[in-house]
């Protein structure tokens, strides 16, 4: 490994603010970072090895970090596997990224892991979601199968509603993805996790006129990380395995009981903290693991530590 560790990021200009803090904190620690998009980056397989190369030059990474996500899922997961079978280290690997686009696999693993979550019915025949919802009552919530910031989601609020939406789901493989609504206060908690590891939790409450806590135009507040909310959220990142994670966790008015709504892994964190005015700590965090990680792999995940949260 060379003296200064290099970390490719895998993603594209998306979340360039995020990416920018990450990587200024990564050279502040001693490391080197690059964010490589997938459509750059050429891949050589042969009988003596893998190469990596950008713009005709091989690239040597210490460390891969993974954040791709809807059209560039595929393709980045496809090259992330291709360079941990290589034996370069991966954060955030294929399949931790396609576990948290999938809301499918999202819940198959909470509800594996014992994580209090909620539940769920995904599929396309209108007759058993017509008697499902009936039996657990209304409203609930239809989400689409890969999607962000509140993008494609419903309240259904009767049979009328429920038929109409399942009648309306584009032809096959599109399915629904269909959960009870949490009363909640229109909130939820967004906890970020680095290393399975909360470091910072916010509040998100929704706009005024919607229900929908993470759409965009919603108000953002410092969430005290209670043990409560620390347990659930941890539990959730390493169901998911998830080395940096976004947390979405909500309070069941009803029970008080706290439920996780689904688990990111490309949270965004820098307009968040900025409106908070606070330094983006998850990514500050984030960058100290990564170096940690990119010199000893084995050794961070299992001593690495946060040095704050909040």
């Amino acid at each position: 490994m060379a003296e200064t560790p290099l970390i490719v990021l895998l993603g594209n200009d998306d979340d360039d603010d995020d990416h920018r803090a990450l990587f200024t904190e990564i050279r502040r620690l001693g490391g080197d970072a690059r964010r490589v998009h997938p459509d750059e980056l050429v891949t050589e397989v042969t009988a003596d090895g893998t190469r990596f190369l950008v713009d005709g030059v091989e690239l040597a990474p210490d460390l891969m970090f993974g954040w791709v996500y809807e059209d560039y899922l595929i393709l980045g997961m496809n090259q992330l596997e291709t360079a941990r079978l290589a034996g370069i280290p991966v954060v955030n690997s294929a399949m931790t990224l396609l576990r948290g686009q999938s809301k499918y696999l999202n819940s198959a693993l909470l509800h594996r892991a014992g994580v209090r979550h909620l539940p769920v019915l995904w599929g396309r025949d209108e007759e058993t979601l017509v008697s499902w919802t009936a039996e657990r009552g209304y409203p609930v919530v239809t989400k689409p199968l890969m999607s962000s910031r509140g993008r494609g989601m419903y309240r259904l609020a009767d049979e009328a509603s429920v038929r109409e939406y399942t009648r309306s789901l584009d032809p096959a493989p599109e399915q629904y993805y269909v959960q009870p609504f949490v009363p909640a206060g229109h909130r939820d908690i967004r906890v970020l996790c680095v290393n399975y590891q909360a470091v910072a939790a916010v509040t998100r409450v929704a706009p005024q006129g919607t229900w929908i806590s993470n759409a965009p135009g919603n108000t953002r507040h410092r969430a005290e990380l209670t043990e409560e909310l620390r347990v659930i959220a941890e539990q959730a990142a390493e169901a998911m395995d998830a080395l940096f994670a976004g947390v979405d966790v909500a309070r069941d008015e009803r029970t008080g009981e706290l439920r996780v709504y689904e688990v990111n892994t490309c949270p965004t964190c820098t307009a968040t903290f900025r409106e908070l005015d606070m330094d983006p700590v998850p990514l500050l965090e984030l960058a100290s693991f990564l170096v940690s990680a990119a010199s000893d792999f084995h050794g961070a995940r299992t001593g690495w530590r946060p040095s704050v949260t909040v």
